[in-house]
């Protein structure tokens, strides 16, 4: 029997047959999930020591795309993300970016007047984001030093990467002072698309996404952590769509690209974008994002 990690009950044989045609990393392992929690994980999860390897250098979320459609597409969701600091959060405000990257984002957003911080796994990473003078911490948020508290925290796409959700959720309630909003941002099992293509749905991201949430076990994520759930939405992003694409052709021998993403995937991006509408009808596209509070006491 496999336990959960999350409630020690026995779990279930979810994907197996699953393949790395981003970045052709070897593994070895299954997705499982929990009837009882619901939670969808990884098994066997990486150590902490093979986490940070999983990440090449090129990793598609370290650097700028090259190609100007998909830049266009990375600063309009920058955009939207700014936007949204915006509405909680005034200029001169202090905001904590979990999984920053390069740091794009905050430098935007430094350039707004907000003071801003960040934390990143990736070495490689962090050396462009502190070439762009950003105060970015190499590591996780659990080993992020200090005890200081910010207004709102960002964790776009985080969650799933972690080898303790719960744990890190708990961490980043504790970062936000009382009555701070957190944002966090996570792939949709639950999706049409995450349906449809099994273990060849691209938001799998195998074998990175250690872990995998619908509705109910994000927000139950962030409740037991603390945090106020105030909204949960769907998000427009057609990602889920397009790299399954690009992984059904490449497992099927026709796309036979070695790069994460293939010269037609920010086209796939556009054309498939209309399917968020069957989406929503049909339990929601394959990114959510919940934005949660800490109570004031």
């Amino acid at each position: 029997m496999v336990p959960c990690p999350w409630c020690a009950g026995p779990s279930e044989l979810h994907l197996t047959g699953c393949a790395d045609l981003e970045y052709f990393t070897p593994a070895d392992a299954d997705y499982r999930r929990c009837p009882t929690c619901r939670i969808v994980f990884l098994h066997p999860l990486p150590s902490r020591e093979e986490l940070a390897a999983l990440y090449p250098p090129e990793y598609q979320n370290f650097a700028r795309p090259r190609d100007r459609l998909s830049r266009w597409l990375t600063d309009r969701y920058h955009a939207r993300h700014a936007a949204l600091v915006r509405r909680h959060v005034p200029p001169g405000g202090r905001v904590l970016e979990v999984g920053c990257a390069d740091g794009a984002l905050l430098a935007r957003l430094r350039d707004e007047g907000y003071e801003v911080a960040g934390v990143e796994i990736s070495e490689d990473a962090c050396e462009r984001a502190w070439e762009r003078r950003l105060p970015v911490f190499c590591g996780t948020l659990e080993e992020y030093p200090g005890d200081e508290t910010f207004d709102l925290v960002l964790a776009g796409h985080v969650n799933e990467h972690t080898l303790d959700p719960p744990g890190t959720a708990a961490h980043l309630a504790a970062r936000l002072r009382p009555g701070g909003v957190a944002y966090v941002e996570t792939p949709n099992v639950g999706s049409p698309d995450a349906r449809l293509f099994g273990n060849r749905w691209g938001l799998l991201h195998y074998p990175r996404h250690l872990y995998l949430f619908d509705r109910h076990t994000l927000r139950t994520l962030l409740e037991r952590a603390g945090l106020r759930v105030e909204r949960l939405r769907w998000e427009p992003n057609s990602c889920g769509w397009a790299l399954s694409v690009q992984t059904v052709l490449r497992r099927a021998g026709i796309d036979r690209s070695r790069r994460p993403r293939s010269a037609y995937y920010p086209a796939l991006l556009l054309l498939l974008l209309p399917l968020n509408l069957v989406d929503v009808l049909a339990g929601g596209t394959a990114v959510m994002a919940a934005v949660a509070r800490r109570p004031e006491r």
